[in-house]
């Protein structure tokens, strides 16, 4: 058996703090226990709650929300929701998804620029129905961003401001409509 030798008295040390068997035990045991279950607490509350992802910016959140829309269009519809580097098996299915996605028929609204050159767009299809609900108004907003992405600041004030208000719009519908998608 082996003997430990404990000081019959309070050593200290030269810089006064003591010394011995108890130098570990705080002087007021009752608020260590209580630091300990709230260090414990917070380690727990911390350990379980996921890091918060980084916000979107404006234009990713508008593009997310439209693949979102778009997507769920699709999927109604019976159709595979396009990925990268995935083609439908056939031609049918290639021309069945791309109808559903930007539309049918004739192109409804047309827009003639300056150079003369005319753009078009389809009123129906996965596409356009994102964008009416995203933007509120999907002609409007066709003709505003045509004309501003296409003349830039040579766009007309009235086509500039139109086009800030809807994107504005569609930035604020998308914010709501991404969290209400459950994770």
């Amino acid at each position: 058996m082996y003997a430990v030798k404990t000081p019959s008295h309070d050593s200290r040390r030269l810089d006064g703090l003591p010394t011995g068997p108890h130098h570990c035990v705080p002087p007021h045991p009752r608020r260590a226990a209580l630091s300990l279950v709230l260090l414990t607490a917070l380690f727990a509350l911390t350990a379980c709650t996921a890091p918060k992802a980084t916000p979107l910016g404006p234009d990713d959140t508008v593009k997310a929300a439209q693949l979102l829309l778009t997507e769920r269009c699709l999927t109604h519809q019976g159709l595979t929701p396009p990925r990268p580097g995935r083609q439908p098996a056939d031609s049918e299915g290639q021309r069945r998804l791309s109808e559903a996605l930007f539309g049918t028929g004739r192109a409804e609204l047309t827009l003639t620029l300056p150079s003369g050159h005319e753009v078009r767009q389809h009123t129906d299809g996965c596409l356009a129905q994102a964008q009416q609900r995203l933007y509120g108004d999907q002609e409007r907003w066709f003709r505003a961003s045509t004309t501003v992405n296409n003349l830039k600041s040579r766009a007309p004030a009235s086509e500039q401001h139109a086009y800030r208000a809807l994107r504005a719009h569609a930035v604020r519908t998308a914010q709501s409509l991404l969290r209400s998608v459950p994770d």
